[in-house]
């Protein structure tokens, strides 16, 4: 009996419903599976790169060759570079988010380049404009890399995503700044509509989206949140001139005289 009344009391405080949740889960785990499988993935297309480009390299070089066909190969190993340039980022990504934060010196501007770089295609797919600003001359801090990295890529791919569902383009300003305590402040403006008080309300639970069926697990802005509290950074989101804002505050997790 008193089994059967802790069941009821648990179903009681459940705040979702199986059939609301279980399309989130089932498309969490298929990315998680293609999420293990990157890296093997990134080792056989930098075999193939590699192949292409040393061949590239040989006859860019021949001298037999016309000044053309010598540009032509140039252009292919540039590409190539670009191509390998991306696999790295991939591969950074790839080893996944420790348990526990791994504390380094990290180079912001450098992260976000790179977070910048992977959502570029999907940018221009959704004719959404990135426009960054930066009013520090450095910015270094001491924190985890890969915990940033995610939450970069999670908050900025959700802005380009939510211009993306309007169908008429806009803007993601991406603004860095340090305040003079060493915390760094970084801003995330989209023009993509908004979010309703009635989700911005439940947005750092998990399986919350604002995404069409099928088009999101809920997880982002919950993963986001948590990777940002184990740093001792806050996260603010609030309504924007077209659409949503999001703070985030990043301090330095070692002492003043480490810096």
């Amino acid at each position: 009996m008193i089994v059967e009344e802790r069941s009821e009391k648990h179903h009681e405080e459940q705040i979702f419903s199986w059939e609301e949740i279980f399309p989130q889960l089932l498309r969490a785990a298929q990315g998680q599976t293609m999420f293990n499988a990157l890296p093997s993935v990134i080792h056989e297309l930098n075999n193939a790169l590699n192949t292409l480009l040393g061949i590239t390299d040989i006859w860019r070089n021949d001298r037999r060759l016309s000044k053309e066909l010598k540009e032509d190969f140039e252009v292919l190993s540039r590409a190539g570079a670009r191509v390998r340039e991306m696999l790295t980022i991939l591969r950074a990504f790839a080893e996944g988010v420790p348990t526990q934060p791994q504390i380094a010196l990290v180079n912001l501007l450098e992260i976000c380049e790179e977070v910048c770089k992977l959502l570029a295609a999907a940018f221009r797919r959704s004719r959404a404009q990135l426009v960054k600003t930066c009013d520090a001359p450095e910015l270094t801090l001491f924190s985890d890399p890969t915990r940033i990295r995610f939450v970069l890529l999670a908050l900025l791919q959700n802005a380009c995503e939510a211009i993306a569902r309007t169908g008429q383009g806009g803007q993601v300003v991406l603004q860095l700044s340090k305040e003079d305590s060493g915390t760094v402040v970084i801003t995330i403006e989209d023009e993509g509509g908004g979010i309703t008080p009635e989700v911005q309300e439940r947005l750092f639970h998990p399986f919350v989206t604002t995404k069409p069926a099928g088009k999101g697990a809920g997880l982002g802005l919950f993963l986001a949140h948590k990777l940002l509290s184990d740093l001792q950074g806050t996260m603010e989101i609030t309504e924007g001139e077209k659409g949503t804002r999001v703070t985030l505050r990043l301090p330095s997790l070692l002492p003043q005289s480490w810096k």
